[in-house]
């Protein structure tokens, strides 16, 4: 934005970035300018505008967490004192890690929502979002969103025209998909429930079958009451919940084929209603599942 906004508009920045990048030794913390300049120990007054917390390897985490303690008491400081906090992909843990999202919402990468909430119960996780905005606390979800996250930062930061130009410039779109566009449902089986575990295997092997909670239910030998109530509490879906996404990613994988059409994956899936299937799809991918079929099917190569 320094460099390429004077270029385009004739006009500097109204208020100039820096950018430091902060690290912890011993105890204590250096910042590093990005552009040029010697590493400097941070004065104890400093503060910030904004702080991104960058996105980490998931199995380090919890070495991370145990290791920096420094920075994440500096964290606290610097929102106490006026800064804003930004965390990317799985640094939503690092963030968290503080206690300053205690009662409030924010997202993460949709793969490790799951552990994220086992770690910090006490934190809202709309994991279905790229972007959650708390005020002076922002989280984005994973991998490339980030860079719709920093567009959407510098909008909230320096401006709409700046934003439009950062957008034009680097060929970055706002996202304006939620994550379950990008997701892929995972089989839950990190349970101790055998039974329950028997019951999401059969569901797995025979969702192309009318399955009703009657027939789950008996032959797991419980009520249905019982059924759905011990299924909810192993996996965190309903029965019918996750006969509907197993079938919905069964559905997906054969779109991304293009080797059927519409109407014929629906009822390979086990939906008579082609309507109904288009509903549920949409409902848990976010898109149709005609669009999901162009932004996801494999494409001829082009021909020279």
């Amino acid at each position: 934005m320094n460099r390429l906004y004077p270029l385009l508009t004739g006009t500097p920045m109204k208020m100039p970035i820096q950018v430091d990048f902060i690290s912890s030794s011993d105890k204590a913390l250096y910042a590093t300018p990005i552009d040029a300049g010697k590493q400097k120990k941070l004065a104890p007054k400093e503060v910030y505008d904004l702080i991104i917390i960058p996105a980490m390897r998931f199995e380090k985490m919890q070495v991370v967490l145990e290791r920096e303690q420094t920075l994440i008491k500096w964290l606290q400081r610097q929102y106490a004192q006026g800064a804003e906090l930004a965390s990317i992909c799985i640094g939503t843990f690092f963030l968290a890690s503080t206690g300053l999202l205690t009662g409030k919402k924010a997202t993460t990468n949709w793969l490790f929502a799951n552990e994220f909430r086992k770690h910090f119960p006490y934190v809202d996780l709309e994991d279905e979002k790229v972007i959650v905005d708390q005020g002076r606390l922002y989280s984005c979800g994973g991998a490339f969103s980030f860079t719709s996250f920093m567009i959407y930062l510098i909008e909230k930061l320096c401006g709409h025209q700046e934003a439009i130009i950062a957008s034009k410039v680097l060929m970055i779109n706002v996202h304006d998909k939620p994550q379950s566009s990008f997701s892929i449902f995972q089989f839950q089986h990190n349970h101790a429930d055998e039974i329950i575990s028997i019951a999401q295997q059969y569901i797995e092997k025979n969702y192309r079958q009318p399955l009703t909670l009657e027939t789950l239910a008996s032959r797991s030998n419980m009520s249905v009451r019982n059924f759905i109530r011990r299924f909810e509490q192993a996996t965190t879906n309903t029965p019918l919940e996750y006969l509907q996404r197993v079938r919905i990613e069964a559905a997906k994988k054969m779109l991304e084929s293009r080797k059927e059409g519409i109407v014929q994956v629906a009822s390979r899936c086990g939906y008579e209603d082609v309507d109904y299937f288009r509903k549920i799809f949409k409902r848990y991918v976010a898109m149709t599942p005609r669009t999901y079929q162009e932004k996801y099917g494999k494409k001829p190569y082009l021909s020279s």
